[in-house]
């Protein structure tokens, strides 16, 4: 009985969301200039600008997160290294005393790091929609290329494959192939 209400007080906390504003996602159109989150295993992770490479940032809360897969592995197949893949999860629901089973969870299914938000200040920062993942092609300077949100399609992976590409010609040198 117990449990149950552990599985509960966890979902309820995980969909509710009331009274959070949101700046419309038009006036957002760059990311904060460093990002500094722990993962999944506690360690201290930093997304910064100016950077290397050309980023896809994938921003989702639990419902969302489904929806990741579905755009991550494409890039990553496709790209390799070239585009640095960064994942944020929107935890901010999360009361405090279920932190750490939320904290375990991401641990056992992601081996990846994943950065959490538990404040919610980095979501608000990019104008997060909740209950789908939202995706975003960043320049190496921070600035928002395009912005995805909900399930990946053919169409919508066609779009974000034309904007990653786009932008990687912009900065290859002259004579040079992808």
């Amino acid at each position: 009985m117990k449990i149950s209400f552990l599985w509960l007080g966890l979902f309820v906390a995980l969909t509710v969301n009331a009274g959070d504003q949101v700046v419309p996602a038009s006036d957002v159109t760059h990311a904060p200039a460093c990002i500094e989150l722990k993962d999944q295993f506690d360690s201290p992770r930093k997304l910064s600008f100016p950077a290397t490479n050309l980023t896809v940032l994938t921003i989702a809360d639990h419902k969302g997160s489904e929806q990741v897969a579905g755009w991550v592995a494409p890039v990553k197949a496709r790209y390799g290294l070239r585009v640095a893949i960064h994942g944020i999860a929107d935890v901010s629901a999360v009361p405090g005393w279920l932190r750490g089973v939320v904290r375990k969870k991401f641990q056992q299914r992601q081996t990846y790091p994943v950065l959490l938000d538990w404040s919610g200040e980095t979501v608000k920062a990019f104008a997060s929609v909740h209950n789908c993942v939202n995706g975003f092609v960043l320049d190496e300077h921070g600035r928002i290329l395009k912005r995805f949100l909900g399930e990946a399609t053919p169409g919508t992976l066609a779009e974000l494959y034309g904007t990653i590409d786009q932008a990687l010609s912009r900065n290859q040198p002259p004579g040079a192939t992808q």
